[in-house]
């Protein structure tokens, strides 16, 4: 047991840690506030144009990473709408993304949309509000299974973060229903009750706090009922879809051509293509999403490993390939 207990110790579970090995959050001593990105008079998150003065990430007027929007950069071209696959998250370096590639390829014009921590409400709402304004020929939206199948609804609304972005991680302002009015409040529940036995309640979660392997084993029931959870909404995506059936409307009420590429999770990169589209079946099938929806063959070779867990740079450079595939299918419509 006491060996059990230092070898978890030594690879990072410290007593009370009940978190996931996908959480990219940390505990720290005092939180730090950073304003990289923040959500605008429309609802849209954007990239904090006063925080990337001082960065090398170019960002335009409008808070993307990608050129000035207006019809002449992108009439005729594609628009790509996503989370931070799109942005580029974790290319080394940032331009050898899969994005920045497909705008960087002279054959075709290109506006990235991608922005890290962008989902479903934010997809439609950048398509309503750019496809009329910029008229692209086709939009490529990425859909991460990992995140974008959504437990909950969200309304975006002017001004308002659904993150706030600190020194431990991401954290979404609404954690199991409860609506944080501030980062530290956000922080406090995830340390303290969600993912962190930092404040236990009675006997059973003091003792469990204090020892890292009674932590693994209490963490096991939390990850049966977030298993559980996952299955059910697998079954029953009926948030995500609205939002995809949003974007086709959108789309179709524009004569502008559309596809959905699916990006996995790194732990079914390896599934085979046909396999993966019968466990998610209920989106695959959807008869409204059903023309739109693309999956390449992934492995998991091409994904960093948890937490970061996005494309490495093999895995942006397939995605380039199969996208500019897709692009120029469509644009020889």
């Amino acid at each position: 047991m006491g060996i059990i207990e230092a070898t978890l110790r030594f690879i990072g579970y410290q007593p009370g840690d009940i978190s996931p090995n996908w959480i990219n959050f940390e505990p720290v001593d005092s939180l730090i506030i950073y304003n990289d990105f923040v959500v605008n008079d429309k609802g849209i998150l954007v990239a904090n144009q006063d925080y990337y003065r001082y960065q090398p990430e170019r960002i335009n007027t409008d808070g993307f990473r990608t050129s000035e929007l207006d019809s002449s950069s992108v009439k005729g071209g594609t628009m790509l709408i996503g989370d931070s696959f799109v942005w580029g998250m974790t290319a080394e370096p940032i331009d050898s993304c899969f994005a920045d590639r497909l705008g960087n390829d002279s054959t075709f014009q290109v506006i990235n949309l991608g922005i890290p921590a962008a989902d479903p409400p934010q997809y439609s709402l950048l398509a309503e509000t750019y496809i009329p304004k910029l008229q692209p020929k086709q939009v490529l939206v990425y859909f991460f299974m990992g995140n974008d199948l959504m437990k909950r609804d969200r309304e975006p609304k002017p001004n308002k973060p659904f993150y706030f972005y600190t020194n431990a991680g991401a954290i979404l302002t609404n954690i199991d229903g409860n609506d944080f009015k501030t980062a530290q409040e956000a922080y406090n529940y995830i340390v303290a009750r969600k993912f962190y036995l930092k404040e236990p309640i009675g006997i059973l979660e003091s003792i469990t706090s204090k020892s890292s392997l009674l932590s693994r084993l209490y963490s096991l029931k939390f990850r049966l009922k977030e298993k559980l959870e996952y299955e059910q909404l697998i079954k029953k995506p009926e948030i995500t879809i609205g939002y995809l059936k949003q974007i086709v409307t959108t789309c179709k009420n524009h004569n502008t051509l559309l596809k959905i590429v699916v990006i996995p999770e790194i732990k079914e990169a390896d599934m085979d293509v046909e396999e993966y589209r019968s466990k998610y079946s209920a989106i695959f099938d959807e008869p409204t999403l059903k023309p739109y929806l693309e999956l390449p063959q992934t492995t998991k070779n091409w994904f960093n490993d948890y937490p970061d867990a996005h494309l490495n740079n093999l895995g942006h450079y397939k995605y380039y390939l199969f996208s500019r595939e897709l692009i120029m299918q469509e644009l020889a419509q």
